[in-house]
């Protein structure tokens, strides 16, 4: 998310964006575009898969309770919130 306000996307167009080439998730409210860390998720793909599509928040702090996930704007691309 550059400049300017963010995009708000619904669910229902975060949810189609669940394939390996083309995942979305959202954590804590914000849209994220997972699709090019797919193959280098060190957890492997089905489990970040598995939070394709849909808010992902809890499974995220399941598996990394230490983490905020706003540091994932390092690694993956904030494309805007969820309405």
């Amino acid at each position: 998310m550059k400049g300017g306000r963010p995009r708000r996307f619904t669910l229902a167009e975060v949810a189609e964006h669940r394939t390996a080439d083309d995942a979305w998730t959202v954590l804590d409210g914000r849209v994220y575009n997972l699709s090019h860390y797919v193959p280098f998720h060190p957890g492997g793909v089905p489990i970040l898969l598995a939070g394709a599509g849909k808010d992902s928040t809890a499974l995220f702090r399941k598996y990394h309770p230490w983490r905020v996930p706003a540091q994932l704007c390092e690694l993956c691309s904030a494309v805007g919130l969820l309405r």
